[in-house]
Formats: C-alpha cells, structure tokens, sequence
C-alpha cells in the first residue's frame, strides 16, 4: 500500500498567496521526511478556491526540496493546454525529479475557468480527448505525426526527452461506472476522489474497471489504484469536529463553483444538479461519517483497510490541509498519520491474502 497527500491550494480568510504557497512547500518536504510515497497537486484559475495554476512549475521547486516522493497532477485540466508545451513541462519535471512524476488528467469542470481561458465548455469533451492523444505521442514517441480536428502536427519531436521511458505514468480523473467500464477495457490507469458515495457503488465501478481489465486481456497489476479523500487522524473530540466542520465548508465552496443548470453540458446538467442539492443538504454529522476519512488512527486505518480488502485501493491519497482547517492541526495531523496509521500498512503481515477477482455480474 502506497500513501500520499493532495493539495488544493485554496486561500482561506486572513492568508495570502504567498503564505499558501510557501507554507504547502513546506508540507511537502515534511511529508517526504516522514515517509510519504506522493504529493498530488490540483490546477485551478481565476478564484480563491484554488490558486495553482501551474502544478508542473511548482513540481520543480518539489524535485529540488525533497529526495523520495513522487509529485503528482490531480489533475492537469488537459483542455487549457497546448499539448506540445504541455509534453515539453512534463518532460522536464521528468528529467529534473529523476523520473518522480505521475501525471493525472481531466477534463475540467469550472464554467469560470472556462471562460476566462475564452474555451467554450462544449468544446471540452474534444480538446481533452485530442489534447491526451497527442501529450501521449510527444511523451513516447518522436518525429510523430497527427492530425485531429483542432491539432495537426507532421514530423515533430519535443524536448526535453523523458526521463522515464515512453514518459510519466498518465491517470485520467474518473468519475462514472461508464468511463470506469471503458478505461478498464483499454487498459488505462484511473484516478477517483469520490464523495458521499456509498461503498457498494464505488465497489461496483471498480469491479467495472477490473471487468474491463480482464476482458482487454490487460495486466490487473499493471496501475496502481489510487483513492482519494479528505482526511484526519488524531485523538480528541475537538480535533475531530473541527476537521469535519472545515470539511463541511470546503463542500459548500465546491457549490459555489460546479456548473449550474445552465452552465453544464446537458448530458451531465442533471449530475450537477444532485450534486448540488445534495451539498445544501449536508450537515456536520453527515461529513462526520460520510464525508472523508476522520477519527482515531485505528478508525482511520479501518477505513483504509476497507478500501483496499472491497475496492483493491493499494494508492491511498488523503487530503490534510482542508481548507479553513488550522494549519497546526493539519501538520500535527499529517505526523500521526505517519505515524501510527502508515506502518500498520507497511508490515507485509498486515496485508490481505490475494483476493480471487470475479466479474461483478457474478
């Protein structure tokens, strides 16, 4: 089991930017010191709730400060790209971290970010698809040739060349049973966050996926299985509600930001929609038990060994820094994390006997 900390880079009252970016920075060299396999990093534009544009610059400054974990995209929002720069700044990441690098992608979300970038958000099904086609090309591939319906290219090859062969690892953010069906059947590494979702339907998408795995004839163990969600770890109530409360917050920010009805592309206006309702709905004692991962090391790990024994999660993600959450508790957190959570993980005798994996139609 793999472990690792995400980041959105939101601005609470009273912080500056700098202070944000400097003191995650900070985070993440402590989190490499004390044993942390990844750092995933969020792209956002244009608002508070996210101020990292650029998640591969600030992965330099990453590759520099740290000696062992991995920095990671969760995710790069491939529309807002050009792929040939995009390759070139994945590359060089590459080079420099000594091939630390795991890039998620997606396709975005925000109506705001997408008219400040002047795309139109009908567009961002097609931009993604072509944009992932031809980073991949670049990234393996060179004196290639493409041509789609917004990018044509003949005879070109971007450098730097990759550290890693064939390029970085590239996860595509994935959110419906669909989309879990497809990329399993193609054989393409995923990456989920999901929220309130029961376990049943989580363990049907990601039997979906293995399906689809098997019946492509792929390796099951050839991409790791990456979960994320909003964690905390301590002891005492008053740690314990002031996570969840910060958490509740920081739902209620995503309203703020997710596509209204008449924003959203129709075939997902109705997804927005329940998304929505539900976060007005959402109480304290909701977020508590449904809402993330918090409670004591031992609860917390029982959450984890769920994912993993139901789901096959063997890439846990928690997300510390909650907005809002003070940031003493965060890092004091993030230690206990480290401390008491993680080896119960480390130790070979703690893991499961290989499970027989059946199609879930079954």
């Amino acid at each position: 089991m793999k472990f690792g900390i995400m980041n959105l880079f939101p601005v609470s009252d009273g912080a500056s930017d700098q202070q944000v970016l400097r003191d995650t920075l900070e985070e993440i060299q402590i989190a490499d010191e004390l044993g942390f396999d990844s750092v995933w990093l969020a792209e956002h534009h244009f608002s508070k709730y996210g101020i990292l544009g650029s998640p591969l610059q600030f992965g330099m400054a990453i590759a520099e400060r740290t000696e062992n974990i991995t920095i990671g995209t969760a995710v790069l929002v491939l529309p807002f790209h050009d792929p040939l720069r995009l390759a070139e700044d994945i590359a060089a990441l590459d080079v420099v971290s000594g091939g630390r690098v795991v890039i998620g992608v997606g396709r975005g979300y925000q109506p705001k970010e997408f008219a400040g970038f002047g795309i139109p958000l009908s567009e961002s099904r097609r931009r993604y698809v072509e944009t992932l086609e031809v980073l991949r090309l670049a990234l393996s591939t060179e004196d290639f040739s493409y041509q789609g319906e917004i990018f044509q290219y003949e005879n070109i090859t971007t450098y730097p060349r990759p550290f890693t062969p064939g390029g970085p690892k590239i996860l595509q953010g994935t959110v419906s049973p669909e989309s879990f069906r497809e990329r399993g059947a193609a054989g393409e590494a995923i990456i989920t966050s999901p929220n309130f979702t029961p376990l049943t339907l989580m363990k049907r998408n990601f039997d979906l996926y293995r399906d689809g795995m098997l019946a492509g004839g792929h390796d099951l163990t050839a991409n790791d299985l990456p979960f994320m969600q909003q964690a905390w770890a301590g002891h005492g109530e008053d740690g314990l509600r002031d996570a969840a409360a910060a958490a509740l917050e920081y739902y209620r920010s995503v309203g703020k930001v997710i596509p209204g009805s008449e924003d959203a592309l129709e075939a997902e206006r109705d997804y927005y929609e329940k998304v929505a309702e539900n976060i007005r709905l959402l109480t304290l004692e909701q977020t508590l038990t449904h809402g993330g991962n918090f409670g004591t090391p031992e609860r917390v790990a029982q959450t984890i060994r769920e994912l993993r024994d139901q789901l096959g999660i063997n890439h846990y993600i928690s997300w510390m820094r909650i907005p809002s959450l003070r940031r003493e508790e965060a890092l004091r957190s993030m230690r206990t994390f480290a401390e008491e959570v993680i080896p119960q993980f480390r130790d070979a005798s703690a893991a499961p006997a290989v499970p027989v994996v059946e199609p879930a139609g079954r």
